[in-house]
């Protein structure tokens, strides 16, 4: 990847009634190419319904534009009836209304993976008219606050209805934009979609790593079906491991026990909470504010660190809840949780063990589905006597050792696409006029 470093600042002459002080290419630094344009000026609503029967119903992600339901959620979530749905063709664009997480003002994105597609018809779909402007610089532009801040001004607090905003098509083809020449407009396309191609890169990387790591995991770990077997043997066994005997098969409460301390002394701890896609967080952090208050904490369980937590309650990447190693220090932890701590076993190997579904079976076979249909109701001596394959330890560590590695360089691309995401953003912010 290579991004342009031949960009300056520079301040532009207080005379002119142009964009404030950013960054330009060079070769603009003295233009005031930056003036007002309306969006109906610069693109057409698309009204055309799905005369076709076109079934490639599209919906909104932040990571990759319009995507078919089928191969976002793998099933079709639409009615069978989409003729009146809005027929879109690759480099359109369509603006969701509906607030989301990192999408306050809902989002805008182009259809860039299909020929074709339907949306929903409370989306407002428009395409570029012709000659003027650089779709790419757009599909940046409608991620900056600079156009964010515009839907604002006509999206009022009391006009939302269950998280819908309430934008006519006519507000929302007047609302103004700031925008260069086309030239320009090509430049800064450019350099923040160069970005994205190693964003890109990096993500794919990640999720052949993933997919890997899982592939792996399913073939060192054994799962429990919840027989009265005594051991067990994985799919694969590393070379020097393959003429052993089967593993054995022991009780959680006979390598682990339950930690039952509370914190009756009233600890200025932090609050801990196992998310099933986090992991054991800070609960201020994770929900930005305090769910609960220092006097409600005295029931709330201690946790320590290298504590494993088990979280009831369940969704759909943790069908029967998660159970999840303590990484972050020491903290309390909501009485519904249960806690236990290893003292037989390599407790890495058991983190990775939690991370599969071969424990899954038992808790479905004991859990009953009380009063809330969103929490497993098992007892704690159910959940202890659950049962664990016990690997001889060399073995465990080699295991541990294996998938640790993988999560290493799962890391190391995180952070790069984290580090390039954040380049992103400031160099847009640098970029884009912020008024």
């Amino acid at each position: 990847m290579r991004i342009d470093t031949s960009l300056k600042r520079i301040e532009m002459d207080s005379n002119l009634t142009c964009s404030p002080q950013h960054l330009r290419f060079p070769g603009f630094e003295g233009i005031c190419s930056w003036e007002e344009k309306r969006m109906g000026d610069i693109f057409v609503r698309i009204t055309k319904k799905n005369k076709e029967s076109n079934k490639n119903v599209l919906t909104i992600s932040a990571q990759y534009g319009l995507v078919s339901q089928y191969d976002y959620f793998n099933k079709n979530v639409a009615s069978l009836d989409v003729s009146n749905y809005y027929l879109i063709k690759k480099g359109d664009f369509a603006y969701n209304k509906s607030r989301s997480q990192g999408y306050p003002y809902g989002a805008i994105k182009p259809l860039l993976l299909y020929d074709k597609g339907v949306v929903s018809p409370l989306y407002i779909c428009f395409r570029l008219k012709e000659n003027e402007g650089n779709a790419d610089f757009f599909r940046h532009y409608f991620e900056t606050d600079l156009f964010n801040n515009e839907i604002a001004k006509i999206a009022q607090e009391g006009a939302r209805n269950h998280g819908l905003l309430n934008i006519s098509s006519e507000e929302f083809f007047n609302i103004q934009l700031r925008v260069p020449s086309i030239e320009e407009q090509g430049k800064i396309a450019e350099s923040l979609s160069s970005i994205d191609e190693l964003i890109n890169a990096s993500n794919e990387k990640l999720e052949l790593l993933k997919a890997h790591k899982k592939g792996l995991m399913q073939q060192l770990l054994a799962p429990i079906n919840g027989g009265g077997n005594s051991c067990v043997a994985p799919r694969s066994r590393f070379p020097k491991f393959k003429n052993t005997k089967g593993w054995e098969i022991k009780k959680l409460k006979d390598i682990a026990f339950r930690i039952t301390i509370k914190n009756k002394s009233k600890m200025d701890l932090p609050v801990f909470t196992n998310s099933a896609s986090g992991g054991i967080v800070n609960q201020q952090d994770y929900f930005d504010r305090e769910i609960v208050t220092k006097d409600n904490l005295v029931n709330y369980s201690i946790v320590e660190v290298d504590d494993f937590v088990y979280n009831p309650r369940i969704s759909t990447t943790a069908p029967v809840g998660p159970i999840s190693r303590n990484r972050i220090g020491c903290g309390v932890m909501s009485p519904l949780y249960t806690i236990f701590r290893f003292s037989d076993g390599n407790i890495d190997f058991f983190e990775h063990y939690f991370k599969t579904d071969c424990w899954h079976q038992y808790l479905k076979n004991k859990a009953n589905f009380g009063a809330r249909f969103d929490r497993m109701n098992i007892t704690n001596e159910d959940f202890m006597n659950m049962p664990i394959p016990f690997p001889p330890i060399i073995e465990q560590q080699q295991i541990a050792e294996s998938l640790s590695s993988i999560d290493e360089t799962i890391e190391i691309y995180s952070e790069r696409v984290a580090i390039s995401k954040q380049h992103k953003m400031g160099l847009m912010q640098q970029l884009f006029p912020n008024r």
